[in-house]
């Protein structure tokens, strides 16, 4: 059962990531857009 809860503990923090990495992403693509900041 180790290696399966490692594997989802793995997967849990490449999701979180991908989400930071998300934000980041629409706050670029935002920046000239008129009432961002």
């Amino acid at each position: 059962m180790s290696l399966i809860n490692s594997l989802f503990a793995g997967v849990s923090g490449i999701r979180n990531h991908q989400s930071m990495l998300d934000v980041i992403g629409n706050n670029i693509a935002n920046v000239n857009s008129i009432g961002y900041k």
